[in-house]
């Protein structure tokens, strides 16, 4: 029987780096925007700035704040995910099971719900209702 499982705690981790970007930009800016308090902001708007915010999507930390997300849920998804199959004499099985591991689930929360904010950003950003 053959398995692909990956180390859950260095995906974990993996998906954690690519959250994370997107997760202070939103606390940030909800922050700055909804609740007045500028500090965080204002802290990391010159890196920012730096890295090319205020350019249009490409090799820049738009692409990793738009897409870090996505790609956190599919590494939070292939963690918890155990696929097992077995081919002998004519007959192939195909399994796929579930991992209890709390952290992963979190991050797979996590990284929706960032996806969430951003669709309903952009949504919001460019409907003219």
């Amino acid at each position: 029987m053959k398995k692909i499982a990956l180390n859950p705690k260095w995906m974990l981790a993996l998906g954690t780096l690519f959250v994370l970007p997107t997760a202070c930009f939103i606390l940030s800016s909800f922050l700055k925007y909804e609740s007045g308090v500028t500090g965080l902001y204002d802290l990391a708007e010159p890196l920012l700035i730096n890295w090319g915010i205020n350019e249009r999507l490409g090799w820049n930390i738009n692409l990793l704040i738009i897409s870090g997300p996505f790609i956190a849920l599919a590494i939070a998804l292939f963690s918890i995910i155990k696929i097992s199959w077995q081919n002998e004499k004519g007959l192939f099985t195909f399994a796929v099971s579930i991992k209890k591991h709390p952290a992963n689930i979190a991050l797979l929360i996590i990284a929706t719900l960032l996806i969430t904010f951003l669709l309903m950003y952009a949504i919001g950003e460019n409907c003219d209702c």
